[in-house]
């Protein structure tokens, strides 16, 4: 009597096939993972960002509002600083292109100005004041550009403007990728 063995079972070549593709899916899995981590961080960038943006906005609307002696000296003081001035226009306060953000924003309590704004990580000096020394807000930039906003019903030249828009722009890296924030709005002088 002849005994046959009933060979039933995966070969080596049936285990590596699905080796090769549980490898296939676990790898997919993997760069959906990495892929979900790196959103994750530009999201929480992104919100801090416009969270800088729309403090400084409102660090702007609150200075025209109080109007401080020797920082905000009424409505034409907010603006651009200008490298020469017109006559007859005051000089602005807002430091122009793009400079470090700071924890503190200084002395005037007015975001984007000199002692808040200086290039460069070491101290912000202005004369008459104290020193800002507090640490930068890592990786961000903050660009202030105000423009004034013409009356399409009264021409500028015979009337003064009252009405200027402000845009805020903060510059943040997210993985050596640089991204723009901003926050716009128009304020008056009335």
């Amino acid at each position: 009597m002849r005994i046959t063995k009933d060979q039933s079972g995966f070969s080596y070549i049936d285990v590596m096939i699905a080796i090769v593709i549980m490898m296939v899916g676990i790898l997919a899995m993997v760069g959906a993972l990495s892929a979900n981590l790196v959103r994750s961080m530009e999201s929480e960038k992104r919100v801090m960002a416009k969270q800088l943006a729309l403090s400084t906005i409102e660090s702007i609307i609150s200075a025209k509002e109080i109007e401080r002696e020797g920082v905000v000296e009424g409505w034409d003081s907010l603006r651009n600083v200008m490298t020469s001035v017109p006559a007859g226009q005051t000089n602005g306060i807002f430091v122009t292109g793009f400079n470090p953000v700071r924890e503190d924003i200084g002395w005037d309590g007015v975001a984007g100005t000199v002692d808040d704004a200086c290039p460069g990580s070491s101290p912000c000096t202005v004369t008459g004041r104290p020193t800002n020394a507090s640490p930068l807000v890592k990786g961000f930039l903050r660009e202030i550009v105000i423009t004034d906003v013409a009356d399409a019903e009264r021409p500028s030249p015979p009337n003064p403007i009252t009405r200027r828009r402000i845009d805020v722009n903060i510059r943040y890296f997210v993985n050596q990728a640089t991204r723009l924030e901003t926050a716009s709005t128009i304020i008056t002088a009335y």
